[in-house]
Order: structure tokens, then sequence, then C-alpha cells
């Protein structure tokens, strides 16, 4: 049903996507509303949304990053692109303070806005995701706000050469030829070259950019760097870059699940990253976040209401059947077997 943005709550459904005013996709159809998603569709304007009712059982989280910082931040970036890559660096800066300032309030980073936009906003979003990550994990590591400004300084730009690189390679639907790969590979230089002309941003913020894709084995590019030669804050971008990048759908391919995500970095090991780097990012993953719908080993489903961070595969769900709460910690013959889609979502919540 459609409403007016007045009467939206918590825990609705969107039955279609949100566009803004000027024809961009804000939300995509599935995503659970939240008091600040709400709060923020009113900051940008909007009036009506098409929704499906959900119960109370449905509560989605609501310690995340605050969805208007998260827009203002995509936004920046979209003009920085748009300009061709002309910089306000003060507006930067300021951008990834109030990030930053979330982040220090503890407010929860590994929701996905790379997975609400479209495939034209995937750049876009995808550097404020990856900045938000590399910044959490920043203040894990004991980081100064200096040195989280630097490092979500670079790890927000850590794509802009990404304007230079032809659309019809960044948006191809199928696997790059060998010919496009080589060129989309050379957006780490281009960016590199267009970070130069950013007064005062600082020599280990350009290194993010220019060494993003180094692999700790030395496989990487642009230079094939290995070891303790890649700075500490790229490989911070790096493994943010990755873990975002397989969490989300793209048109060649289905999003990996937050757990197997999780099991795929750490396998990695030393071998793609630094093992203290990619631990640290680890801590930050939520292989079942609060608010997600999963299926359990007797075939129930259920949402998880609650997660320990000692036991992050073993949360706390409430049936959806039975409304009878489960803690996993203390059910040793039960495990869960998969993630509900969106779609599998909105079915339960009409029933």
């Amino acid at each position: 049903m459609k409403l007016p943005v007045r009467y939206l709550l918590p825990g609705m459904v969107l039955a279609s996507p949100i566009i803004s005013n000027n024809k961009q996709l804000l939300l995509g159809k599935g995503v659970i509303l939240t008091a600040k998603i709400i709060s923020s569709l009113k900051k940008f304007g909007i009036l009506v949304a098409d929704v499906t009712i959900l119960s109370k059982d449905f509560e989605a989280p609501s310690n995340e990053i605050d969805y208007g910082v998260r827009l203002n931040a995509v936004s920046l970036v979209e003009e920085l692109v748009m300009g061709g890559g002309t910089v306000n660096y003060k507006k930067i800066l300021l951008t990834v303070d109030s990030i930053i300032g979330e982040i220090l309030e503890g407010k929860e980073v590994t929701s996905n806005l790379t997975n609400l936009c479209s495939v034209d906003m995937y750049t876009f979003a995808h550097c404020v995701d990856v900045c938000i990550l590399s910044i959490a994990a920043g203040v894990l590591l004991n980081y100064d706000r200096k040195k989280l400004l630097t490092l979500g300084t670079g790890s927000l730009l850590h794509d802009i050469g990404k304007i230079k690189v032809p659309l019809m390679i960044l948006n191809k639907p199928e696997k790059l030829t060998p010919e496009e790969f080589e060129e989309m590979k050379r957006h780490s230089d281009y960016g590199y070259e267009m970070s130069k002309a950013i007064y005062d941003l600082t020599v280990l913020s350009k290194e993010i950019i220019l060494n993003h894709h180094e692999k700790y084995d030395g496989s990487g590019y642009p230079r094939g760097l290995k070891g303790e030669k890649i700075s500490d804050m790229a490989a911070i971008c790096s493994v943010a870059d990755v873990y975002n990048a397989i969490t989300t759908d793209r048109i060649y391919r289905k999003a990996l699940p937050p757990h197997e995500a999780y099991e795929m970095i750490m396998a990695a090991g030393d071998l793609m990253f630094k093992n203290e780097i990619a631990l640290t990012l680890l801590k930050l993953i939520k292989p079942y976040p609060v608010g997600s719908a999963v299926t359990l080993s007797n075939g129930l489903k259920g949402i998880v209401i609650d997660l320990k961070e000692e036991l992050i595969f073993r949360p706390v769900i409430k049936i959806i059947e039975t409304k009878e709460i489960v803690d996993l910690k203390n059910q040793h013959n039960l495990v869960i077997t998969g993630l509900l889609n969106n779609e599998e979502v909105q079915k339960l919540a009409l029933n």
C-alpha cells in the first residue's frame, strides 16, 4: 500500500523502490525501514512510499550509521565524479569526520548501502561503504582522530580513478576481456595522478588510492608490492574493498551472504591480506546481523534479535511461527542453514 512518509513505521518493508527528486535510486525494493531511514526520507523530501506492513516481530536494528550521513557522503562522491575529479577538500574532511563521529558513538557499520543502489550509483555507494568499514577498523586499531581522517579520506576517494575508465567496462554485465581488465586495473594509477592535484591530501591518503589493490603475497596491482611494503592503511582499505564488493549484488553475480564472505576472508589469510588487518576487519563482520531472517536446521524460520560478540555464529533468534525465543548458544542440536532473501521476507510478512 502507498502511505505518506509521515505515517511510515520502523519494521515496514518497501514494496517498491524509492526514487529521489533527481531520478536517483535511494532505496531498493525489500528494504526494512528503520526510524533513521524514515527520518532521512523526510529530509530528502520524499512524500510517499509503497510499503508492506510487517508485524512487530520484524523490528529492524536501529543502531546503524545515520542514513542521511551515508547519503550525504554518496552525494559528495557523485559530485566529485560528475565534476570530473574536482574536489572540495574541506567538504570531504567534514563528511569523513561526520562518519568518524557516528562510528565512535558505536553505530553499526556493516550494512551495505551498495545493495540499495542502482548500477550507475554503485561506485559512489561502494566508496562510502569502504570508507565506513575502514574507519571502523582504524578505531579497533586505536588510531587517533587525525589518522582516522587520513584513512577515511583515502578510503572515500580510493576509486576516483574509475572516472577515467569507460562506462562500458565499468558496467559490463559479463566477465571482462583481458584487455578490458587491464584498463580497469589502471584506475589505481588514474586515481593516484588525480590525487596529486588535491591540495592538502596527505601522502598516506594518496597511497591508499594507489595501493588498495596490492596483495600481501605480491600478486596485486599496480606495482606488485609485497608484505610490509604495503602501508597498513592501504591494507585496511584493501580488505574493506574486497568485503564490500563480494557482499554486494552486481549485474554479473549475486552477493555472498556475510557468513560466506567471513569464511572467504579468513581463508585468504596472509596470501591476500596482512593477517592482523584481516582479523581486525573480521571483528566488524556480523555473519548473521540483528534483523536477519534465517532458516534453522529443524526447518523453522526466525529473526535474529540479539548477537554476542564472542559467539557471532550462535545468535539469539525469535521463531516467526511460534514467537519462541531460541538462544543458539544453548541449543547445540540446532544450526543456521540459510538466510532468507527479501522476497521470502515479504512473503512471510504477507502471511
